[in-house]
């Protein structure tokens, strides 16, 4: 019987998921050479190529595809069984969660004080970044979950929408007594998240909705950063409401007397149509359960 290790098969299935040798390193916890000493362990064994070289990318021989598309469904078994031959209760490992930095500060906090008590042996690694990137590192398999700013069209990508972010426009309570209490975006400046995210569609939206020019429309791709900016009364920014309930309750920042329509963004949980891991698959729906 040739002598074939999971570990083996493991690594040539992830490398045909993530597309890359070094992404699969990544996600298994180890090293490249790691990884290209087990694909030549594994040639050597079966006497034939699995993998050919094209410019910078490996690709699976006719050989090569066989064996993923036989041994994926086996190893999709054998880690179910293994989850429940273990402690099922109490799964263990690291999961890449990514988030927007809105999310990352409402959501974070509270989502991992609920996860040590459902899976108290769990492991994170977090990355806050913006919905552009978010996308691109999850269908790249560098994140396994990302919740970030929607809308979202991926259709190579499972998302859900977990809840809104109400948006208002505000400023300081120095800046009001600058321009008077009827301020209006025609006072500025006008501080927006940079393109391309959604909240910066949203910004300029409104402000062409006024008559505006977009180009005045100052940026700044921190959420917190922009939120003390617009506070030490440097301009105006339609900001989210549950980021800023203590400055709004203490008059640091006051909702524009304008007739505002409602904003909001939605979040979203996203996960790959292809994941079949049974722990990063629970986790999702635990992901599904955080409170906006």
């Amino acid at each position: 019987m040739v002598r074939i290790g999971l570990h083996h098969l493991e690594t040539l299935c992830c490398i045909q998921r993530l597309g890359s040798f070094s992404a699969a390193a990544e996600r298994l916890n180890t090293t490249q050479s790691a990884i290209s000493s087990r694909v030549r362990e594994l040639e050597t064994r079966l006497k034939t190529r699995i993998f050919r070289k094209e410019g910078r990318r490996m690709l699976l021989t006719v050989q090569g595809r066989d064996l993923v598309q036989r041994c994926e469904p086996l190893l999709q078994q054998m880690n179910e069984v293994l989850l429940s031959a273990g402690d099922a209760n109490e799964p263990s490992g690291m999961v890449s969660l990514g988030l927007g930095e809105s999310a990352a500060m409402v959501c974070l906090p509270p989502f991992l004080h609920d996860m040590s008590t459902v899976m108290p042996k769990m492991g994170w690694n977090i990355t806050v970044d913006v919905t552009p990137n978010l996308r691109q590192k999850l269908l790249d398999g560098e994140l396994d979950i990302v919740v970030m700013a929607g809308p979202l069209d991926a259709a190579e990508l499972v998302v859900t929408p977990i809840g809104p972010v109400n948006l208002s426009w505000m400023a300081a309570s120095s800046f009001f007594e600058a321009h008077g209490s009827s301020a209006s975006l025609k006072d500025g400046p006008v501080w927006s998240l940079p393109r391309p995210s959604y909240h910066h569609r949203v910004v300029a939206g409104a402000m062409r909705a006024c008559g505006l020019s977009t180009s005045g429309i100052n940026t700044c791709n921190h959420v917190q950063t922009l939120i003390e900016i617009v506070k030490s009364g440097r301009g105006m920014g339609l900001l989210p409401e549950q980021q800023v309930t203590h400055s709004l309750a203490t008059g640091a920042l006051r909702r524009l007397e304008m007739r505002q329509p409602t904003y909001a963004i939605e979040f979203l949980a996203a996960r790959r149509h292809e994941e079949t891991d049974p722990i990063i698959l629970n986790v999702f729906q635990q992901v599904l359960k955080m409170t906006i």
